[in-house]
């Protein structure tokens, strides 16, 4: 398999240049926050953004006439060390859900902090579910079915290949997600690297692709229910 000036540009974009802008993201301040259009706008507008982003890296594959099972648009293929995966994927992210359910205060915090962005009752969520199908779909096909090939590519000869064709766009995917926080950073990695082995090891995006879109909605659903509990404490 060959990649060329195109696949070049793609990788730089999404591997580099967008976690680096990333880096010098942060939480707008209250006047900014103040004057932001309705949620449902940032939701669609994030999506469709992630959908031109996908198209860019799909483009990127069908210019060089690659076949397209190569990029993972194909079966998965089930087996132990997938099912392991799969389930530790399922662990960490629950973990994860229940600290922050059991520390109240950190919960609270935090949700303070991204109330921003993320849905804070029923009819944010509905609009939001376009933007959790939009990114479990779109970036799996930028960080997995692209970078992760990419990297292949050029480290998967090396001793650990495996291991870093999925570590290095995991690292570019978490620090796409620095305005969440650092906490956000190293937990989108962690996850990100569960899911690039998953998707060399079954072959495809379709199980990457169901994890990233039901961990996007349970983490919406949580932060409604969340909100609702302690909404004296959110700004809404």
């Amino acid at each position: 398999m060959q990649f060329y000036i195109f696949d070049h540009i793609v990788a730089l974009v999404f591997g580099i240049i967008i976690p680096i802008l990333s880096l010098n993201s942060g939480k707008p301040d209250a006047e900014v926050i103040s004057e932001l259009p309705p949620k449902k706008h940032l939701f669609y507008t994030n999506g469709l953004m992630l959908i031109i982003g996908s198209l860019l890296a799909l483009t990127a594959w069908n210019f060089s006439n690659r076949p397209w099972a190569g990029m993972g648009f194909r079966q998965s293929e089930i087996s132990t060390g997938v099912l392991i995966l799969i389930g530790t994927v399922a662990i960490v992210y629950l973990l994860d859900l229940g600290y922050g359910y059991a520390d109240k205060a950190y919960q609270k915090k935090k949700l303070n902090e991204i109330s921003y962005m993320v849905p804070l009752n029923w009819s944010e969520y509905a609009h939001f579910i376009f933007m959790a199908i939009a990114a479990g779909v779109c970036e799996e096909i930028i960080f997995r079915g692209f970078l992760v090939t990419y990297t292949y590519h050029f480290v998967g000869e090396l001793p650990n290949g495996v291991f870093l064709a999925s570590l290095i766009p995991a690292i570019a995917f978490g620090f796409s997600h620095m305005h969440q926080g650092f906490w956000a950073v190293l937990k989108v990695s962690v996850i990100g690297l569960l899911l690039g082995l998953i998707f060399i090891e079954s072959k495809s995006l379709i199980l990457v692709v169901i994890a990233h879109i039901s961990i996007d909605l349970i983490s919406g659903l949580f932060t409604v229910i969340n909100a609702r509990d302690g909404s004296e404490g959110v700004n809404n």
